[in-house]
């Protein structure tokens, strides 16, 4: 079991300890196109980061620049990582066109595939998203006609084809905030589920980093 998480600077990502001896580094790359705008996304990477350990978050839409990202610097933030975490919100059952530039430019044949293409071999994904529908309407015969399960393959896969084991997907439903149309109680109630997200997040997160 993990005694204690150490709070300590360290820009590589997040950092278990046990007995004094670095654990796993976790990178979360957070793929919402409008971070500010997000009451749900950023509800819980406030949670994450008021946690008792360091967190790096690599915000997508602040590194994506008019010639796109750098990607010498993210892949190099993927190599330290041990855990990666994609944080998104869920876009016609997929992720946002910002974090599948990102996948597109950054996870490289000869880097994450193909031929040479080891640096993600053995690292760990954990997909972190919300959803605005509600979770009855992942349903048949309802507004999403499946479960949110069957939409997750084609990143799944990803994760299989860079050598990566995916661990237990972590997932709100009911999550979106449109100010005029929603209430505060909505909000509270928002805020009240990122916050039970980012407990599920990191539990997960803490599971990993015993194994």
């Amino acid at each position: 079991m993990i005694e204690k998480c150490k709070r300590q600077f360290n820009t590589s990502g997040l950092i278990f300890r046990k007995n004094g001896a670095i654990m796993q580094k976790i990178l979360v790359i957070n793929g919402h196109p409008n971070p500010e705008a997000s009451v749900a996304g950023k509800a819980v990477l406030n949670a994450l980061e008021s946690s008792r350990c360091e967190m790096q978050i690599r915000t997508l839409a602040q590194l994506c620049g008019p010639n796109g990202f750098d990607v010498t610097a993210e892949q190099e933030a993927l190599r330290r990582a041990d855990v990666i975490v994609w944080h998104f919100p869920f876009y016609w059952y997929s992720v946002p066109a910002i974090l599948k530039k990102w996948i597109d430019d950054v996870l490289t044949r000869g880097f994450a595939h193909g031929a040479g293409g080891t640096a993600l071999h053995g690292k760990k994904l954990l997909l972190s998203f919300t959803t605005g529908a509600a979770a009855q309407e992942y349903a048949k015969g309802r507004a999403m006609n499946w479960p949110v399960e069957a939409f997750l393959p084609p990143l799944l896969q990803t994760a299989y084809l860079c050598g990566m084991k995916t661990l237990a997907p972590v997932w709100s439903n009911g999550m979106i905030f449109i100010p005029g149309v929603h209430t505060e109680a909505d909000r509270e109630r928002i805020l009240k589920q990122a916050e039970e997200h980012a407990a599920r997040l990191l539990d997960e997160i803490k599971a990993c980093a015993e194994n």
